[in-house]
């Protein structure tokens, strides 16, 4: 059984996801006009990419393939634009409710067990290898080549590791930022005491070094350090810290594994649970 804490972190997940969910369905009903709007596109590619995550760090294995399998599908429409055709559109919305039926037993009075998650993934497999197959003739057609860093063969399905030809900052955002977040999201499900803070504090300097190491921007030392310093205030409970910190550097994650780490921002969320950086910004 899941303890308090840990059942208030799996609700906000679940919180999450539905509002991703709902930005990823509008895509796909009208999926021409989708891709034809480059904001859209990437904010359906960048739902995709929130729930998989999101699912990783809990340890949820068939909502982080399925939405997986639906960020890359995803980051090859936004790079090879295709003639969208009714086979295209049917097999999305399909791996999209598989993605909407895991999420609807992860809620349920039972959750998502085991059995339901391998009897769900074997019935949405041959709809992924067909959409794997429609999907590059689609991209043939249109006179286009696949992204390199697109996998669209059925090993799609598990994790892609960090490309060995990225450079240092992509690695750093895809590999240990994951890792760390995984490390804080650990260390909130337990009780909140003196060297639990001080070991997520140090999380935070770890995430603070390594990313001047590899070049990332200021931007992203100041994240660091007003997490930090939210985190040593001893008024912010872990319930409170826990969804708004977590939240806030997936999106920075999110920007720095794409090359925009000068995007990256400091939510009023996490500077309303550090009032001395309100006081010094006014």
């Amino acid at each position: 059984m899941q303890s308090e804490q840990q059942q208030r972190i799996m609700g906000y997940f679940i919180e999450e996801a539905k509002d991703h969910l709902g930005t990823i369905e509008k895509g796909l009903l009208n999926l021409q006009s989708t891709m034809a709007d480059a904001d859209m596109i990437g904010e359906v590619f960048r739902a995709a990419h929130s729930v998989k995550g999101g699912a990783a760090m809990l340890g949820l294995d068939s909502i982080q393939k399925t939405s997986h399998r639906l960020e890359d599908y995803f980051k090859v429409l936004k790079e090879c634009p295709v003639r969208v055709d009714q086979k295209l559109e049917t097999l999305l919305l399909r791996a999209f409710d598989t993605l909407q039926d895991l999420l609807e037993q992860l809620q349920g009075p039972f959750g998502l067990t085991d059995e339901k998650s391998a009897e769900v993934m074997a019935e949405v497999e041959p709809v992924f290898n067909q959409l794997n197959a429609h999907l590059s003739t689609l991209v043939e057609k249109s006179g286009g080549d696949k992204p390199v860093d697109v996998d669209l063969s059925a090993q799609a399905v598990t994790p892609l590791p960090a490309s060995a030809s990225a450079g240092p900052l992509k690695r750093f955002f895809q590999k240990e930022v994951t890792a760390e977040l995984r490390n804080l999201l650990t260390l909130f499900k337990q009780a909140d005491t003196a060297n639990s803070r001080q070991q997520l504090q140090d999380i935070c300097r770890a995430l603070n070094k390594q990313g001047n190491q590899v070049g990332a921007s200021q931007a992203w030392t100041e994240l660091l350090d007003v997490t930090q310093r939210a985190i040593a205030n001893p008024d912010n409970s872990y319930r409170q810290l826990a969804p708004v910190i977590i939240k806030t550097l997936k999106q920075a994650q999110t920007l720095g594994a794409a090359n925009q780490c000068d995007a990256i921002e400091i939510s009023e969320a996490l500077l309303q649970l550090c009032p001395a950086v309100v006081e010094e910004a006014i």
